[in-house]
């Protein structure tokens, strides 16, 4: 996992909280808010797991919605779980997943997307022998908030799982059972 720098000072949107990963920062383009990231740029996250890169926060987003790459590698995935704040998108890039919601199981490659609405119960595990590379979308922003937090206790050696649901739990999120077995 990379570790990552924070550097309010180079945000492209002038928020109080800027991501910077590897000392690249992401291209300023035309008015205020508008950037780039190449794929080496951004906020690299350890989530449960999971590496997870910010492509667009709720500061760059006026709140609107939060991007996110997230990459699982086989077998990966989170507890079932429900969100209570956000609407969740998944659009796999590669590799395959494993889908549960709401008590439905399916198997999906390339190209395929999977809409879970807040208060649908459900989780995803890399069901492929790579690595499961998806986008996912949360509306509104602000999932990237426990995230962070995850990653600290990551990087502090406490991300044990007792306080990691507690993190998310704090921000809408609720374990409900455990994860999928691939």
């Amino acid at each position: 996992m990379k570790t990552v720098e924070h550097d309010p000072a180079q945000s492209p949107n002038n928020s109080t909280y800027a991501p910077r990963a590897t000392g690249r920062t992401p291209t300023t383009l035309g008015p205020p808010g508008a950037y780039t990231l190449a794929p080496t740029e951004g906020e690299i996250l350890d989530v449960v797991g999971d590496t997870v890169r910010v492509l667009a926060d709720s500061a760059a987003s006026g709140g609107a919605c939060t991007v996110l790459e997230v990459i699982s590698e086989s077998p990966s995935g989170p507890p079932t779980h429900r969100h209570s704040r956000e609407d969740e998108f998944f659009y796999v890039i590669e590799g395959t997943v494993r889908v549960s919601m709401n008590g439905q199981e399916r198997v999906l490659g390339p190209r395929s997307f999977v809409c879970a609405p807040r208060g649908s119960v459900h989780t995803f595990a890399n069901a492929g022998a790579g690595e499961l590379r998806m986008l996912v979308i949360c509306t509104p922003g602000g999932l990237e908030v426990p995230f962070r937090e995850c990653d600290r206790l990551s990087r502090e050696g406490r991300a044990i799982p007792l306080n990691i649901e507690a993190t998310l739990k704090r921000h809408g999120l609720d374990f409900v059972g455990p994860p999928l077995g691939v």
